[in-house]
Protein backbone atom coordinates (compact mmCIF):
# COMPACT_ATOMS: atom_id res chain seq x y z
CA UNK A 1 0.00 0.00 0.00
CA UNK A 2 1.73 3.53 -0.89
CA UNK A 3 1.60 6.06 1.84
CA UNK A 4 -0.92 8.26 -0.54
CA UNK A 5 -3.18 5.05 -0.10
CA UNK A 6 -2.41 4.94 3.23
CA UNK A 7 -3.44 8.45 3.88
CA UNK A 8 -6.92 8.33 1.94
CA UNK A 9 -8.08 5.38 3.28
CA UNK A 10 -7.51 6.32 6.80
CA UNK A 11 -10.13 9.34 6.13
CA UNK A 12 -12.36 7.60 3.88
CA UNK A 13 -15.93 7.86 4.74
CA UNK A 14 -14.88 8.90 8.62
CA UNK A 15 -14.77 12.21 10.73
CA UNK A 16 -11.19 12.28 11.42
CA UNK A 17 -10.84 14.66 14.47
CA UNK A 18 -12.38 16.76 16.88
CA UNK A 19 -9.99 20.00 17.65
CA UNK A 20 -10.66 22.66 20.11
CA UNK A 21 -9.17 25.62 19.29
CA UNK A 22 -8.82 29.27 21.05
CA UNK A 23 -10.79 31.94 19.55
CA UNK A 24 -9.78 35.45 18.82
CA UNK A 25 -11.39 38.50 18.74
CA UNK A 26 -11.33 40.54 15.59
CA UNK A 27 -12.08 43.80 15.08
CA UNK A 28 -16.26 43.20 14.53
CA UNK A 29 -18.43 41.14 17.00
CA UNK A 30 -17.47 38.16 15.21
CA UNK A 31 -15.30 35.84 16.44
CA UNK A 32 -12.53 33.47 14.31
CA UNK A 33 -9.95 31.37 14.51
CA UNK A 34 -7.06 32.86 12.40
CA UNK A 35 -5.90 30.50 9.09
CA UNK A 36 -2.66 29.47 9.70
CA UNK A 37 -3.78 28.35 13.08
CA UNK A 38 -5.87 26.02 11.88
CA UNK A 39 -3.64 25.44 9.19
CA UNK A 40 -1.02 24.33 12.06
CA UNK A 41 -3.33 22.34 14.24
CA UNK A 42 -5.08 20.44 11.47
CA UNK A 43 -1.91 19.48 10.05
CA UNK A 44 -0.30 18.24 13.60
CA UNK A 45 -3.50 15.99 14.74
CA UNK A 46 -4.02 14.77 10.82
CA UNK A 47 -0.50 13.68 11.29
CA UNK A 48 -1.31 12.13 14.97
CA UNK A 49 -3.99 10.29 14.24
CA UNK A 50 -3.08 8.78 11.15
CA UNK A 51 1.11 8.64 10.98
CA UNK A 52 1.43 10.39 8.20
CA UNK A 53 2.79 14.03 7.32
CA UNK A 54 0.54 15.82 4.66
CA UNK A 55 3.06 17.92 2.28
CA UNK A 56 0.22 20.85 3.27
CA UNK A 57 -3.06 21.86 4.49
CA UNK A 58 -4.21 25.20 2.92
CA UNK A 59 -7.48 27.06 4.06
CA UNK A 60 -8.72 29.32 2.16
CA UNK A 61 -9.34 31.91 5.67
CA UNK A 62 -10.07 32.16 9.00
CA UNK A 63 -12.39 29.85 10.86
CA UNK A 64 -15.45 31.77 12.00
CA UNK A 65 -16.51 30.72 15.83
CA UNK A 66 -19.80 29.32 15.19
CA UNK A 67 -21.68 25.93 15.29
CA UNK A 68 -22.22 24.53 11.22
CA UNK A 69 -19.67 26.93 9.94
CA UNK A 70 -17.67 24.94 7.11
CA UNK A 71 -14.77 25.60 4.91
CA UNK A 72 -12.83 23.69 2.42
CA UNK A 73 -9.10 23.61 2.62
CA UNK A 74 -7.25 21.54 0.22
CA UNK A 75 -4.52 18.76 1.88
CA UNK A 76 -1.77 17.83 -0.32
CA UNK A 77 0.03 14.32 0.36
CA UNK A 78 2.42 13.13 -2.17
CA UNK A 79 1.86 15.64 -4.87
CA UNK A 80 -1.95 14.52 -4.47
CA UNK A 81 -4.63 17.14 -3.24
CA UNK A 82 -7.58 16.37 -1.54
CA UNK A 83 -10.64 18.17 -0.17
CA UNK A 84 -10.59 18.71 3.61
CA UNK A 85 -13.77 19.87 4.73
CA UNK A 86 -13.50 21.87 8.37
CA UNK A 87 -16.99 22.10 10.19
CA UNK A 88 -17.25 23.95 13.96
CA UNK A 89 -19.37 21.68 15.56
CA UNK A 90 -19.24 22.53 18.97
CA UNK A 91 -17.89 26.50 20.63
CA UNK A 92 -17.51 26.41 24.27
CA UNK A 93 -16.08 28.86 26.79
CA UNK A 94 -14.17 30.47 24.09
CA UNK A 95 -12.61 27.08 22.42
CA UNK A 96 -13.62 25.86 18.61
CA UNK A 97 -14.32 22.35 18.03
CA UNK A 98 -14.14 21.53 14.78
CA UNK A 99 -14.41 18.18 12.65
CA UNK A 100 -12.32 17.39 9.33
CA UNK A 101 -13.73 15.07 7.08
CA UNK A 102 -11.24 14.14 3.86
CA UNK A 103 -13.57 12.50 1.06
CA UNK A 104 -12.11 9.75 -0.96
CA UNK A 105 -11.43 11.13 -4.04
CA UNK A 106 -8.81 13.32 -4.82
CA UNK A 107 -10.01 16.77 -6.08
CA UNK A 108 -9.72 18.70 -9.51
Amino acid sequence: MTRIRAFSGAMTGATLLALPLALTACGSSEDYVQEKTVERIATEQLTNAIGVTPEGLDCPGDLEGKIGTEMTCVLTSEGEKYDAIITVDDVDGGRVHFKIDVPPNAAE
